[in-house]
């Protein structure tokens, strides 16, 4: 009873970090816009995340394997609304580069922690199901967010948006505080350490086959997506004309889908296993940006991201659990922050290539590139092999 109220409480204060991110995604690339920065410079700021949590996470999760892993939650919570408050007041493109040193660092401890706990509190054969429900914070966010920047865009400015967010963090934080004074299981100290690793781990968790294949599908998907991220809400003002609020409902569309689609995703792993999934997810993914380049409809683009957040959802459930299947449970932070570090490298290459190719390109040839970058991911699972459920540690039962 008392590791599924943990596992509660780590499940909403996700959704509260997640949901900030996400709720000023939709409108930053146009607010960095708004300062005066260039595509170009647009590409190298949304970089800057990537770039940074491609450094930090690893020697991040030595750190908090260490020190406990629940002591990154109340530090990330606090820098999340730093950052957004750090946002808001920046006059010039020149600002936004240490700012987002800030907050990458801020989330690259966060987010490979709550997955490495919510994948330590599944038990034997439902770690998918498990995960599944975790990442449903994140898919909540991705539905929400959008959404509620769509309504508040028809009110507020940019600045005001993001000075209101960066409360949300804020009432996480407080949540996890109410908590922690009437549950014992809520304290990060040395119960909550385990055996120390190093570098030297990395060794071990390269050593899977089933990881390195995961390391190019979340190359792929994280270079394409950057480049969707980072160019969509540019693409659609300038070239389809649309307004902002209208961009961030569409993004919400595919964070509905996202959503609803994680916690299914989970139970399909779980039953039939990760190739079908992953050959799909990625199938969907090269059509989706195939069609974003090619149609200007609301209605077509709408059913577009609708898909989108489906495939986005079935590959990150099914990726996680996979990996969690394919290492050793005491590694289980290093072989996470490792994986979302290959997301970063992604992330960081797809940003930066899209700004360099706005400037001989235009954005919906961009998306094309996106579209052939993704398609490998649809044959790189029949690399993969099926490892059995490992059994959990003390910890997770």
């Amino acid at each position: 009873m008392v590791r599924i109220s943990e596992f509660h409480m780590l499940v909403s204060i996700s959704t509260a970090l997640f949901l900030a991110t996400q709720t000023i995604q939709p409108m930053f690339p146009l607010y960095v816009v708004q300062k005066g920065a260039s595509t170009l410079e647009l590409g190298a700021i949304v970089s800057i995340m990537s770039l940074t949590a491609m450094v930090a996470k690893v020697p991040l999760s030595i750190l908090l394997e260490r020190i406990g892993k629940w002591s990154a939650i109340p530090v990330a919570l606090l820098g999340e609304s730093f950052s957004l408050l750090l946002y808001s007041i920046a006059s010039s493109p020149l600002w936004f580069y240490p700012i987002r040193v800030l907050h990458a660092i801020t989330v690259s401890a966060f987010a490979p922690t709550a997955i490495s706990i919510a994948s330590d509190l599944a038990l034997a054969g439902r770690r998918g199901d498990r995960i599944g429900k975790f990442l449903t914070s994140f898919g909540a966010a991705t539905m929400l967010g959008p959404f509620l920047c769509s309504l508040l865009l028809e009110y507020l400015n940019y600045v005001q948006i993001l000075r209101t967010v960066a409360v949300i963090p804020l009432l996480g934080l407080a949540a996890l505080f109410l908590a922690r004074r009437r549950a014992s299981y809520l304290s990060w100290n040395s119960e909550e350490r385990v055996q120390p690793i190093t570098f030297g781990s990395l060794r071990g968790i390269l050593a899977s086959g089933n990881v390195l294949a995961l390391s190019f599908l979340r190359l792929a998907f994280s270079f394409s997506d950057a480049i969707f991220t980072t160019m969509f809400a540019i693409y659609a003002s300038e070239n389809l004309l649309m307004a902002s609020s209208a961009i961030a409902f569409l993004i919400g569309i595919r964070g509905v889908t996202n959503m609803v689609f994680r916690f299914p995703s989970g139970r399909l792993s779980d039953r039939i296993g990760h190739r079908i999934p992953l050959v799909l997810s990625y199938s969907m993914l090269a059509v989706t940006y195939l069609v974003i380049s090619e149609s200007a409809d609301f209605i077509i683009l709408s059913i577009a991201m609708t898909v989108y957040g489906l495939a986005h959802a079935m590959r990150a459930v099914t990726e996680w659990t996979l990996m969690g299947e394919s290492t050793n449970p005491d590694t289980s932070t290093m072989a996470t922050a490792y994986l979302s570090t290959m997301f970063n490298i992604g992330g960081a290459a797809g940003a930066i290539t899209s700004g360099l190719l706005s400037l001989a390109l235009p954005i919906h040839s961009i998306f094309k590139i996106a579209s052939l970058v993704v398609l490998p991911g649809a044959l790189v699972p029949f690399l993969t092999k099926t490892n059995r459920p490992m059994k959990n540690s003390a910890r997770s039962q």
